[in-house]
């Protein structure tokens, strides 16, 4: 896919997953990109890897975003504000290892559920709070959600609920970023094989989608026209597709 060269991307949860395969897929495609995440032993060697610039920042962490829209409007950022946003930090209730049982609401705690809580839905809004105001028109925003997020998900039901007020978001912020010139996705995959799926859900006979695919979709609807979308992923052989909300009528 051909991008225009002088996009600036930034990308959260990059670390790993869909995050490092988003930055690796930009960096090769030319383009720079600040990855953001946690995790600093592999956020660095992802930079070292692809040339990518990598910062620390907890996305559930109101003044981690405070300090980046900081460092984004000074002298000491070299790359410039990003027009190409990828708010993609995601956590399900528990470890990937943990028994399917460990992942039920009645296995909650309060710890588990305000990280959770804490990257998936505050890890968006904290993270559009800093950047729109700095967007110019022309800039794009895409965010992971999940099949998870319109569908049941009983495997993890706090997880879909967490994913289900991404949608919501994205949808009803569409309209007026639309009259700002900035366009915003939800994009919901199916199973991916990355850290974040846990283990007693993956089989020989249970197919799942790589994170480079998702990456190529990404960036893929940062070229698209529509905007406040939830577009769906079943499965690598079928195409993106919209899921409207009741009322949306195109």
């Amino acid at each position: 896919m051909t991008v225009n060269s002088q996009e600036t991307w930034l990308v959260t949860g990059a670390a790993s997953g869909i995050g490092a395969a988003v930055v690796k897929a930009v960096r090769q495609a030319g383009h720079q990109v600040l990855a953001l995440d946690v995790n600093d032993t592999a956020g660095q060697g992802l930079a070292s890897e692809t040339g990518a610039m990598y910062r620390h920042c907890n996305v559930a962490d109101p003044a981690d975003w405070e300090a980046l829209g900081q460092f984004l409007t000074s002298n000491d950022n070299p790359i410039g504000i990003p027009d190409r946003v990828h708010l993609n930090a995601g956590v399900q209730i528990t470890g990937a290892q943990a028994p399917l049982s460990e992942f039920k609401f009645g296995a909650m705690t309060l710890e588990r559920y305000r990280r959770l809580m804490g990257v998936n839905v505050d890890g968006v809004v904290f993270g559009l709070q800093a950047l729109l105001p700095l967007m110019k028109s022309g800039a794009v925003i895409v965010v992971t959600a999940s099949l998870a997020g319109i569908t049941p998900y009983g495997v993890d039901p706090l997880y879909a609920m967490s994913k289900h007020a991404v949608v919501g978001l994205v949808r009803s912020l569409g309209p007026d970023l639309r009259k700002r010139g900035i366009n915003i996705h939800a994009i919901c995959p199916g199973g991916i094989d990355t850290p974040l799926v846990p283990e007693a859900q993956k089989g020989p006979n249970i197919p799942f989608m790589t994170p480079e695919h998702i990456a190529d979709e990404v960036m893929t609807l940062m070229d698209e026209s529509e905007t406040g979308k939830t577009w769906a992923k079943v499965s690598q052989t079928k195409p993106l597709f919209i899921v409207r909300a009741p009322g949306d009528k195109g």
